[in-house]
């Protein structure tokens, strides 16, 4: 025996497709957001060690290290740029030589592409209080950090790269290659 359906399933079924349409819809956008810059950490200033003053470069010579973590973040495009907003994530450690409570922190925020412009380079500072004992390690974010990159016509934001690092001098910098090619 053949039995039809009732009236509220013949309702519900001529519905449903009309739903499953308009939450499809709902969800389209009618503008393609493009994605972000990437955002890089070069190994070569991922680090950055503090020696004391003087010619001893071994474990017992450090004030304090820093490392860059990772990052997070967003981009907000406008009509002629898009603005890369992050928080980096930092550890610092205190060496066996750290005689001050505090280490100055310099970071760079960077898009190679804007090279030579001085404008392509931004270095801030941070402060923070060391750790209270050798080898003891803290980790923090570095919250708001922007970089707003302009864009010509049809530009992709993609195609550009922005780099985060901290600044080291030379010493340091050539510290932290041969440390990598270990």
């Amino acid at each position: 025996m053949l039995t039809l359906p009732s009236a509220a399933f013949r309702r519900f079924a001529v519905v449903l497709p009309a739903i499953l349409v308009l939450s499809i819809l709902a969800g389209c956008s009618p503008h393609l957001v493009p994605p972000c810059p990437p955002v890089r950490v070069d190994n070569a200033t991922a680090t950055i060690t503090k020696f004391k003053d003087g010619p001893g470069r071994d474990v017992t010579d450090i004030e304090y290290q820093a490392e860059i973590l990772g990052y997070k973040g967003h981009c907000d495009y406008g009509k002629e740029s898009v603005a890369v907003i992050f928080d980096v994530d930092m550890a610092l450690t205190r060496g066996p030589a750290a005689t001050a409570n505090t280490a100055p922190l310099y970071y760079f925020v960077a898009v190679p592409q804007f090279f030579p412009d001085a404008a392509g380079k931004q270095i801030m500072k941070t402060v923070r209080k060391l750790p209270g004992k050798s080898g003891a390690r803290e980790t923090f974010t570095e919250s708001g950090v922007r970089v707003r990159i302009p864009l010509k016509a049809d530009q992709a934001g993609a195609s550009f790269d922005v780099y985060v690092g901290f600044q080291p001098d030379s010493a340091q910098l050539e510290y932290n290659r041969t440390r990598t090619q270990r």
